[in-house]
């Protein structure tokens, strides 16, 4: 079996990636190295990535846009996304690789005048200053709220567990048919998350206040005017999750949560 495998660039050197991918060619994989996860070689049948939940963000998209499942071994400190810690044993990692169980989690299409883009955990309106932006929000062409906030976080239930979270939101199991809309600081009291179906379209207007940025998944997409609008809606495409047989979503909230409010998670490095 040949696979891709995406390393973070400043864990390259990271000694459980060494021993693993060296195992793994002893049990006759076939590995490609890429350095963008934007270039899944075609003959790679899995995308393995050693890195945090970061890392993991960009491997599922790039998987997920080849078709092919994905695998994350942490080498960070949540790792929430990531099937296994650095200390698995290559027999694991070899037999999880070869599995074909994976389990499906949806991904959000982003359209605006820039462009379009996709997204695992979330599609994000941030105010481009320290004012507060003005947005009203329709679902499936009705009009649903006006926000005047700091922006508006539409979250998968992947992404349920992320900024959405810090937020506010409502914590989405991974396997619901939906998608959660939650404003960012709102001014008024009765702005609340909202949970729409999976097959709604989420629209977003820019109504005034300053500019606005455009982030996906975390990282800066594009600059939006006053007047731009933001479409919203479940992608074609899907990510496909290696199964690890420790799929305890609920056990590795509660740990995984709770590790992140420790004093040794600080420093995070995804």
């Amino acid at each position: 079996m040949k696979i891709a495998v995406y390393t973070k660039s400043s864990l390259t050197s990271h000694p459980a990636r060494a021993r693993l991918l060296a195992a793994l060619k002893e049990r006759g994989f076939v590995t490609a190295e890429i350095s963008s996860v934007g270039s899944v070689p075609a003959d790679c049948s899995r995308l393995l990535a050693f890195g945090g939940d970061g890392t993991m963000l960009e491997a599922a998209v790039a998987a997920a846009k080849a078709g092919v499942p994905v695998l994350g071994v942490n080498l960070g400190n949540l790792g929430f996304l990531t099937g296994f810690d650095a200390e698995v044993t290559p027999d694991t990692l070899a037999a999880a690789l070869n599995s074909d169980e994976c389990a499906e989690r949806m991904l959000l299409g982003c359209e605006t005048e820039s462009g379009v883009f996709l997204a695992l955990n979330d599609v994000v309106i941030k105010s481009a200053s320290t004012r507060p932006v003005s947005l009203e929000l329709y679902v499936d062409g009705q009009f649903s709220d006006a926000y005047r906030s700091d922006g508006v976080i539409v979250a998968t239930p992947t992404g349920s567990t992320a900024y959405s979270l810090s937020a506010g939101g409502p914590v989405l199991a991974p396997d619901l048919a939906a998608i959660a809309v939650n404003p960012v600081c709102p001014h008024t009291l009765h702005s609340r998350p909202l949970v729409v179906g999976a097959d709604a379209e989420i629209e977003l207007r820019l109504m005034g206040g300053d500019r606005a940025h455009l982030v996906v998944d975390g990282t800066a997409a594009a600059g939006l005017d006053i007047a731009s609008r933001i479409t919203v809606r479940r992608a074609r495409e899907r990510a496909l999750f290696i199964k690890t047989g420790k799929d305890n979503f609920y056990e590795r909230l509660l740990d995984k949560m709770n590790r992140w409010g420790s004093a040794q998670s600080a420093e995070v490095t995804l």
